[in-house]
């Protein structure tokens, strides 16, 4: 990567201005997260290879080179509440960005796995600061399988990546321009219903049987319905639950409509 090549083509007003580009880290969100404690807002830190990327649960996700891993350090102007708004954007964006510039159709599974042809081929992590009603800053960790070998990864993950799916490799440079650019038009919508639209009608999670482990148990049943705060509306045993946060595992049923 070059950092001059990816600053001359950028077409955002703002994210991405401040770019920091690293041959090789730890983690790009705990770069993230120290700048932010230092005051920084809307710096972007991209790296070609992390040696420990997590993913939800503090699972470790393999950041090899040819992958977008990327941190962004934002405060947007929403209650901690409703920090599940930032995820629904940065899914969005994320989805746009690959439908756009590559032609394949992205799709989400709850709550923040990119998906083609139903296999993983990104995520997102999200870490919020708040002091009291306030969101001090956002940490929004992506990490895209963008030219990877998929036997890089473990088999029981199910992941991919863009070049395997298309059966070429893509255009990385153009990729991580495109992305910002759809992650700040996005991140200025956060909130709104379109997103929200946009976010269900991407999910292949709706209408699917699912197996939800969280802290307070598991829960298994249908998808009824993915509400505007990001949660599962759940039916299992007779019964409608609300699901905010969890471990989702896909069963068997419909596409998501």
């Amino acid at each position: 990567m070059d950092l001059d090549q990816i600053l001359s083509g950028l077409k955002t007003r703002w994210l991405g201005k401040d770019l920091r580009l690293y041959t090789r880290v730890g983690s790009t969100n705990d770069i993230a997260r120290s700048l932010a404690q230092r005051g920084v807002r809307n710096a972007v830190i991209l790296a070609e290879t992390q040696s420990e990327g997590r993913g939800r649960l503090s699972r470790s996700w393999e950041s090899p080179r040819g992958g977008i891993w990327m941190s962004l350090i934002l405060q947007p102007d929403i209650p901690p509440a409703h920090a599940c708004w930032i995820n629904m954007a940065v899914c969005v964006a994320a989805c746009r960005a690959i439908s756009s510039l590559l032609d394949m159709d992205a799709k989400i599974k709850w709550p923040n796995d990119l998906l083609i042809n139903e296999r993983k081929v990104g995520g997102i992590l999200i870490e919020i600061s708040s002091d009291g009603p306030h969101l001090e800053y956002a940490i929004v960790g992506l990490g895209i399988n963008a030219n990877i070998d998929p036997s890089a990864f473990p088999p029981e993950w199910m992941a991919s990546s863009l070049s395997y799916e298309l059966g070429h490799e893509v255009p990385l440079l153009i990729l991580i321009q495109g992305l910002l650019l759809e992650l700040e038009e996005a991140y200025e919508r956060i909130g709104g219903d379109e997103i929200y639209q946009e976010w269900r009608q991407r999910s292949v999670t709706l209408g699917r049987m699912v197996r939800i482990a969280s802290n307070s148990g598991e829960l298994v049943g249908e998808v009824e319905d993915l509400a505007d705060d990001g949660a599962i509306l759940l039916r299992t045993g007779g019964r409608v639950v609300r699901v905010l946060a969890g471990d989702c595992i896909h069963l068997r049923g419909v596409e998501g409509t």
